[in-house]
């Protein structure tokens, strides 16, 4: 049962986490380009939009014409990815930094993508942006989660307080601190940064899930199941509670 848990983590972990961030990246990464391209404007506002099927017919229209375009290949792959398909999505990365080395965002696009299956390998990729251009909070929030999920949480914390340095206001890293901070047993440290965020008249179920986590991993069940039960039956509060107690456990 232990080894079992101990398999599960960094699944249960790759969810919490990497939901903090997703479209709103894609829209950052996609101005980096600073294409005045008509179809790349197109494709990357289908992307922003939530379309990234049309984002992807875009791209392979443009690639049809220029199979060596830069960015038709950068926005076919965040397309590719945006849609799950991760296994194809990263072979277009690496043709893009084969064709532009220093492209930061084939470089957090792949990074992001192999999270999934390879946390040490998109590590490196976020390291390669850093070492090129060093103010790049995406970068360092995504470096945090790479090492969260090989177990490094000290040195995942560091990154998101790094990422937070860069852009005071970038909320998924502050959500990734406190749920790294909760992993690492220091639940009752996440809670004030979560709450604020949980309590906002603004805030999804997500975000008050997150806040449930950093409760029940503190030991306050009841606190985590009243929370999640705003959002969904009480079959599934049960459900959720023992996943985060297990992460607590690990």
């Amino acid at each position: 049962m232990r080894a079992l848990l101990k398999a599960s983590l960094p699944v249960m972990l790759s969810a919490l986490l990497a939901a903090c961030s997703g479209s709103a990246e894609r829209q950052l990464l996609g101005s980096l380009s600073g294409s005045t391209d008509t179809n790349v404007q197109m494709g990357r506002a289908a992307l922003a939009g939530g379309a990234p099927a049309i984002a992807l017919q875009v791209g392979a229209g443009m690639l049809k014409d220029r199979p060596q375009d830069p960015e038709a290949l950068a926005l076919q792959a965040d397309a590719l990815s945006a849609l799950g398909r991760g296994a194809e999505a990263v072979p277009v990365y690496r043709q893009l930094l084969a064709l532009d080395p220093n492209s930061i965002n084939a470089h957090i696009g792949l990074g992001r993508v192999l999270l999934a299956t390879d946390a040490e390998a998109a590590e490196g990729e976020f390291l390669a942006v850093l070492a090129k251009a060093p103010n790049t909070p995406i970068a360092a929030n995504n470096l945090g989660i790479a090492r969260d999920l090989q177990g490094r949480h000290v040195e995942a914390q560091a990154a998101y307080r790094s990422a937070l340095g860069m852009a005071p206001s970038m909320q998924a890293a502050s959500v990734n601190l406190a749920l790294s901070l909760s992993v690492s047993g220091r639940a009752a440290e996440a809670i004030p940064l979560l709450r604020p965020l949980a309590e906002a008249p603004t805030a999804d179920a997500k975000t008050r899930q997150d806040l449930a986590v950093a409760l029940a991993m503190a030991g306050d069940r009841a606190g985590a199941a009243r929370l999640l039960g705003r959002d969904m039956p009480p079959a599934e509060v049960e459900v959720a509670l023992r996943h985060f107690v297990a992460l607590a456990k690990h």
